[in-house]
């Protein structure tokens, strides 16, 4: 099978919609960061959906005039791109927004500097792996049964019974790792 074959190659898993938790949908969640003053936190564990979240959450800001400019930070990000960041954080004022992935990589001496330079943006929405330094808009956490909602969008089938929940625990919740197993699985 060619990887282009395979229902959980990453070029198809990247067109699935977020999946919001039960009472939340993008209506709700944007009221929740106007009521916040555009000013929140994502959080998560890892492969719980915050940078899919994130992303997603980019056009819909863009239909309310503003325009967000996503930045990155992973657990290989160096000091010195930690440092760089402020730069083009302090370029971001309004109507631009700032959507920041992986805010937990910063030390206090940098999200200080970091919260600084964004300040003259219309808004500012960080994921991260628990609660910590703004409110929180939104907790993510996955479970077995959106493993295999998942899965059905993906093939039109489903896993045998409390397969998905087993996946899940083996990767620690992490849906990411979850479906690249199902990945595995599907091209061996």
């Amino acid at each position: 099978m060619l990887a282009k074959e395979n229902p959980f190659s990453s070029s198809q898993i990247e067109k699935l919609a977020f999946r919001f938790p039960p009472q939340v949908d993008w209506e709700v969640l944007l009221k929740r960061l106007e009521a916040l003053q555009w000013c929140a936190s994502i959080v998560g564990g890892n492969g719980t959906g915050k940078t899919t979240l994130l992303e997603q959450l980019a056009p819909h800001l863009q239909a309310r005039g503003f325009e967000p400019v996503i930045f990155r930070l992973t657990s290989e990000s160096s000091m010195r791109d930690k440092e760089r960041l402020t730069d083009p954080l302090r370029g971001v004022r309004k109507p631009g927004f700032i959507l920041l992935d992986g805010a937990e990589q910063l030390s206090t001496r940098h999200w200080l500097s970091v919260r600084g330079a964004a300040s003259q943006a219309a808004g500012f929405v960080v994921t991260v792996h628990r609660t910590s330094r703004l409110p929180v808009v939104l907790e993510l956490e996955t479970n077995g049964y959106l493993l295999d909602n998942l899965v059905h969008e993906l093939t039109g089938g489903k896993l045998p019974d409390h397969e998905a929940q087993a996946i899940l625990h083996r990767h620690r919740g992490n849906m990411r790792e979850a479906l690249r197993e199902l990945y595995d699985r599907w091209a061996g």
